[in-house]
């Protein structure tokens, strides 16, 4: 008996609310704000422009009483750059592959070097400074 009057107070709370919602949206609905922006129409005329008359500045060195100098006083700085080692060119060309590396020329500004992979034979160069490598293709490796 106690179960059936709560389910019975339950359903009519619940009707309740059913029924009054619909009307608290209804009332709600007619205070509705538009937050959208006003629409603003502007005409653009694509028309050339009047010609406005323009003041030029003149530049020449005869207008102005000196002259700037925009060179900074360090010009003379030298600046030392470390080259790479021939050794690192070779250990690079070893991680992409290559086998049988053997070191040309370590001189100069470029190293060169000569490798083979996949039975073919490359010619390798690497920047002393940059470390860049770049390896052409030579042709295939000759049978002994």
């Amino acid at each position: 008996m106690f179960n059936k009057s709560i389910l019975a107070l339950t359903a009519a709370a619940l009707t309740t609310l059913m029924i009054q919602t619909p009307v608290q949206a209804r009332d709600s609905a007619s205070n509705v704000r538009d937050h959208r922006p006003a629409v603003e129409r502007k005409i653009r005329d694509h028309r050339a422009p009047a010609q406005v008359q323009v003041q030029t500045r003149d530049h020449r060195v005869g207008k102005q009483d000196k002259v700037r100098d925009h060179r900074n006083g360090r010009k003379n700085e030298v600046v030392k750059v470390a080259r790479k080692d021939c050794r690192a060119g070779a250990e690079s060309l070893r991680r992409s592959g290559y086998r049988q590396i053997k070191m040309l020329d370590c001189r100069g500004t470029e190293y060169s070097y000569v490798a083979q992979k996949n039975r073919a034979l490359f010619g390798a160069r690497m920047n002393a400074y940059s470390g860049k490598v770049k390896v052409s293709y030579l042709g295939p490796v000759r049978k002994r």
